[in-house]
């Protein structure tokens, strides 16, 4: 079935932004983009991800600089000599609130206590071939971390994995290298199940994963079909997983359902979808049950799908009587942003517009409790929180004013 978006009637918005900085390293960086976030596991720091490379963390609460991560065994220059390190993703660790894993294209995975920025900790190396570490992922207990490959020439793409319990030289357990034929996007483990993995590619693949499997076709559990090169892939909400697309299309699979059903999809540009719909190739998984989402292309790209377990604490005001819905922050060139709820039902998707102050396309956000972050290639950190949390905040502080001024007035 087919749903057409319908435009929120609610006259306030449901975030506002309440802290913004620059993530440009110094004054002399004239192009500065931000690329990817990640927030530690006390939700007191956040680390974003630039190009040119550097890693720079914030105060979670006031966006204030804290400090810049480098290297004395790596070449962090930007110089794009072959010496440089590149770097592809950044993610915290799940329990350790000062350790920081990122992928690089050095066949390496780079690990930091940020206690001690311009030192990282550990160096975690590929296999004999050299790779380029796209993506990387460490699970829930802090004890396996992932990363996942770009495709060059003749050698197959991989999921290597380590044991970061393991003694000091961090030796590589082993690697999957037949679930995909591409790039490998984005890898990400379960925050609910220590052992369960996603995985998306540039071959259009979704594989989801037990990790606790001795090899790779006992571990494979399913394969979902994006129709188009994966973006962002991920666990959502219901006993569900999602990917967009390079193409700005979006998928959400059942992982209950044993035929990988596909409960909602949906993309920006009518005539790409419903030319996939009508297709011979396209994915069985499709039902008449499926929802189908034509979205407006005036915010053309999908940024990402807010995931998070926690969303109703981030979206109270238009979420307290929506059971299956999930929310897609979408963007234009300009930064022009919103939030659009899906639903796989029949109800068509709302849309809320936000006041955005980036000025270019967004590239990464993160929530958590009542809180989203964003960045994009203007260089720009955003903090946004509910309205519905600030304007009570701001009826607080006018009825301690009134309470002071009522208390200064003279008795005679």
């Amino acid at each position: 079935m087919k749903v057409k978006p319908a435009i929120s009637n609610l006259s306030s918005k449901p975030l506002i932004y309440t802290n913004k900085s620059s993530v440009q390293s110094s004054p002399e960086t004239n192009d500065c983009y931000a690329i990817d976030l990640t927030l530690n596991s006390t939700s007191n720091h956040i680390a974003v991800l630039t190009i040119p490379s550097t890693i720079q963390l914030f105060d979670a609460s006031t966006l204030k600089p804290v400090s810049s991560l480098s290297s004395t065994t790596n070449n962090f220059d930007n110089t794009n000599s072959l010496s440089s390190i590149k770097i592809h993703s950044i993610q915290y660790a799940y329990v350790s609130p000062y350790t920081l894993f990122a992928s690089t294209n050095k066949n390496l995975v780079l690990i930091w206590d940020t206690r001690t920025p311009q030192l990282e900790t550990i160096q975690l190396n590929g296999c004999g071939d050299t790779h380029e570490f796209l993506s990387v992922a460490c699970n829930n207990e802090d004890q396996l971390v992932a990363a996942g490959t770009e495709l060059k020439g003749d050698e197959n793409v991989a999921i290597a994995f380590w044991d970061i319990r393991a003694p000091i030289n961090k030796q590589l357990l082993g690697y999957y290298t037949e679930s995909h034929s591409d790039d490998i996007i984005q890898i990400k483990f379960s925050r609910m199940n220590s052992t369960k993995l996603i995985s998306g590619s540039t071959d259009g693949l979704v594989c989801l994963y037990d990790v606790s499997k001795s090899n790779e076709d006992d571990a494979l559990e399913q394969v979902y079909n994006a129709n188009g090169p994966v973006a962002k892939c991920g666990f959502a909400q219901d006993n569900t997983v999602y990917a967009t697309t390079a193409s700005n299309a979006f998928f959400i699979w059942s992982v209950t359902d044993e035929n990988q059903q596909l409960l909602v999809q949906g993309d920006t540009d009518n005539d790409l979808l419903a030319s996939e719909v009508h297709s011979e190739t396209m994915d069985t998984s499709l039902k008449p049950s499926t929802v189908i989402h034509h979205l407006s292309s005036s915010h053309a790209t999908i940024v990402d799908i807010l995931s998070e377990y926690n969303i109703r604490d981030l979206l109270p005001s238009v979420t307290q009587e929506t059971n299956s819905y999930w929310p897609l922050l979408m963007c234009d060139h300009m930064g022009k942003m919103n939030i659009t709820l899906v639903s796989s039902n029949e109800s068509q998707p709302t849309i809320f517009s936000l006041d955005s102050p980036h000025s270019e396309t967004l590239r990464a956000a993160v929530t958590y409790r009542s809180t989203l972050y964003s960045c994009g290639d203007d260089g720009q950190l955003i903090q946004w929180q509910p309205s519905s949390l600030m304007n009570h905040s701001n009826e607080n502080q006018q009825q301690t004013k009134s309470k002071k001024k009522s208390n200064s007035i003279k008795p005679y």
